[in-house]
C-alpha cells in the first residue's frame, strides 16, 4: 500500500491541475522549445545551461525546458515543479538534465517523461504524466536506470556508485547493460534490477561501479538525510508517523493522525523503540571487548572495562583501534592460525545482533548528558567485503536520531566512514561472528558519540 503524507495536497489535486495547464498551454508538452516546468524554489547559486550551449544563471520562476541541465553550486537548491505537477528538487553540487518531457492528459500513451542525474543528489514526485502508465518514466544516472510504479523517492549519484532510496510507491533500480539500455523507458527487467518500496522500511537500492546487478541494502545516512525537503513541512512528521505506526501504537487513519502534534507523534515513535538496556557489562570470553584507559569508568559507561582485563581476561587479545575520544580501544582475540587475518572461507553474508552500547551527548560549554541506544542492525557481506549498519540513539536535550552507514573492510578486519554529519571506525573479529565499532552524530545542538559491540 502507497502513503501520500509528504505533500497531502498534491496527489488529490494532480491530475485536476496538469489537465487545466494541459489545455491552456497545448504546446509546453509539445516543442524542446517550450517550457515544460517552472523553478518553484531557488536557494543560494544555480545555473541552467540550454541544449544550445548557452549558461545563465537561474532564478526563482524561470521557465525549464526540454534539453536544460540545471547545475547547482555548493549551497545551490533548485526545486522545479513540471506540467502535471510532478515534482523535483536538486541538491547542491548535482546536474539533473531533463531530457524529455512531454504529457497529454488526453492520451496518456504519448506521455513521456526522461531524466538524467549525472552525479548528486535528486527527489523526484511523480506527476500526472506517469499516472495511468508507469512505464513513460525514466531517471537515469551514468551507471543505473531507475523506473517508478507512482512513487516519491530520492536519488545519489557519485564516484562510488548510485543509492536510491523510497518515501512513497516503488521504484525498480537496474544497473545498465545489455538489458538494462538507457535509451529505453520504464523499469528495467531481469535479474539486473531490483525493486524497492516504501513498506520496506530503511533500505536503498544501490549500483556500485564496475557492478552487474543492483542490490537492496541498509540506507546510508546520507542519503536519508537528503530527503528532507526545505519546502517540504511534513518531513519531520512523516517520518516520526512512519516509526509510530510501524510498532502500531498509532492508527493508520488519517484523521486521527492530524489531530495530535509532532512533538506527541515523535514521543510514540520513541516510544516504539525496544525497551532493552545495551549499556550492560560485556562478556569477558567474547573475542571483541573494549578497553579503557581510566581505572574507572564514567557513571553512564558499563560497556568498557579496564584495558589489563580488556587485553588478558578471557582469550588474549591485542589493540586493534581507539575510540574517537581516546578514551578506550577496541581489543580483538589473537590469530591463532598463519594466513590472512580474514581467511577465504569468510565469504558469506552474517546479520548481527546489537549487544551492549554506551553513548553521550555532548553539548558546547563542555557539557553532556547520558544517552541511549535503543535499537541497531550490522550486516557484514565478507563476499564483497563491505558492511552496513543502522543504530537509533536517544537523549533528554539531544532529542531521538539514526545513523544510518555502509563502507568497505579492510583485509585486516577494520573499517572506517566519514560523512558530513556521522562517523565511525571499527572491527570484526577474526572469526566473523562479532563486531565492535564507535561512532559520532552530529546534530542541532550537540554530538552524539558512544561505542557498541555486535554478535550472533
Amino acid at each position: 500500500m502507497t502513503r501520500h503524507l509528504r505533500f497531502p495536497a498534491l496527489r488529490p489535486l494532480a491530475a485536476a491541475a496538469a489537465m487545466v495547464l494541459s489545455s491552456a498551454m497545448p504546446s509546453l508538452a509539445q516543442s524542446s522549445s517550450s517550457a515544460v516546468g517552472q523553478v518553484s524554489l531557488l536557494i543560494g547559486a544555480a545555473d541552467v545551461v540550454h541544449a544550445d550551449g548557452a549558461r545563465e544563471p537561474l532564478r526563482r520562476g524561470a521557465a525549464i525546458l526540454v534539453g536544460d541541465r540545471v547545475e547547482t553550486s555548493a549551497n545551490g537548491h533548485v526545486h522545479v515543479r513540471f506540467i502535471d505537477n510532478a515534482a523535483v528538487s536538486v541538491r547542491p553540487e548535482s546536474v539533473l538534465e531533463v531530457q524529455a518531457y512531454r504529457f497529454d492528459a488526453k492520451n496518456p500513451a504519448v506521455n513521456e517523461v526522461r531524466f538524467n542525474v549525472e552525479h548528486g543528489t535528486a527527489r523526484s514526485i511523480s506527476g500526472a504524466a506517469t499516472e495511468v502508465d508507469k512505464t513513460r518514466f525514466r531517471l537515469n544516472t551514468p551507471i543505473a536506470a531507475i523506473g517508478v510504479r507512482g512513487t516519491d523517492f530520492i536519488v545519489q549519484a557519485d564516484a562510488i556508485g548510485v543509492r536510491a532510496t523510497v518515501s512513497d510507491g516503488a521504484i525498480v533500480v537496474g544497473a545498465l547493460g545489455a538489458n538494462c539500455a538507457a535509451a529505453a523507458l520504464g523499469p528495467c527487467g531481469g535479474s539486473e534490477a531490483r525493486l524497492l518500496t516504501a513498506d520496506m522500511g530503511r533500505l536503498m537500492a544501490e549500483v556500485r561501479q564496475a557492478d552487474r546487478v543492483a542490490r537492496v541494502v541498509p540506507a546510508a545516512g546520507s542519503i536519508l538525510n537528503a530527503g528532507v525537503a526545505v519546502e517540504d513541512r511534513y518531513g519531520s512528521r512523516h517520518a516520526a508517523e512512519m516509526a509510530a505506526r510501524a510498532a502500531a501504537l498509532m492508527s493508520s487513519d488519517t484523521a486521527s493522525a492530524n489531530n495530535r502534534t509532532e512533538a506527541d507523534l515523535l514521543t510514540l515513535a520513541t516510544a516504539s523503540l525496544p525497551g532493552v538496556d545495551y549499556n550492560r557489562q560485556p562478556d569477558y570470553n567474547r573475542q571483541l571487548i573494549w578497553g579503557r584507559w581510566a581505572i574507572s569508568a564514567s557513571a553512564d559507561d558499563k560497556v568498557t572495562v579496564p584495558w589489563t582485563l580488556a587485553q588478558y581476561g578471557g582469550p588474549t587479545r591485542e589493540l586493534v583501534l581507539g575510540s574517537s575520544d581516546a578514551a578506550a580501544g577496541l581489543y580483538r582475540a589473537s590469530q591463532q592460525t598463519p594466513g590472512p587475518l580474514l581467511p577465504d572461507s569468510l565469504n558469506g553474508t552474517v546479520s548481527l545482533n546489537l549487544n551492549q552500547a554506551t553513548a553521550t551527548f555532548e553539548m558546547p560549554a563542555g557539557r553532556s548528558e547520558a544517552a541511549k541506544v535503543q535499537d541497531g542492525r550490522l550486516t557484514l557481506d565478507f563476499a564483497r567485503r563491505t558492511f552496513a549498519t543502522a543504530l537509533t540513539m536517544s537523549s533528554a536535550t539531544g532529542g531521538s536520531t539514526d545513523l544510518r552507514m555502509g563502507g568497505d573492510i579492510r583485509s585486516n578486519g577494520t573499517f572506517n566512514v566519514v560523512d558530513a554529519d556521522q562517523r565511525l571506525g571499527g572491527a570484526v573479529s577474526l572469526n566473523g561472528q562479532e563486531a565492535g565499532y564507535w561512532f559520532e552524530r552530529n546534530v542541532v545542538g550537540g554530538l552524539f558519540r558512544g561505542k557498541t559491540l555486535w554478535g550472533r
